[in-house]
């Protein structure tokens, strides 16, 4: 592998473990937001930063 193809291959995995994370944090505000640990207002600012990370990468 060339060292360009390693350094692509590494940038598109840290994508995917982003992503991954991403979704699973933002399940989790959902349970915590239904649980009531959170309130309303905190569930947004997860969310919001949740879906930026989530649509920058698909």
């Amino acid at each position: 592998m060339t060292a360009i193809t390693m350094k692509r291959a590494l940038e598109a995995n840290r994508r995917y473990t982003d992503l991954k994370d991403a979704e699973a944090r933002l399940a989790q505000a959902q349970r915590d937001l239904q649980a009531g640990y959170i309130d309303e207002m905190e569930y947004q600012t997860t969310a919001d930063v949740c879906l930026k990370i989530i649509r920058a990468s698909q």
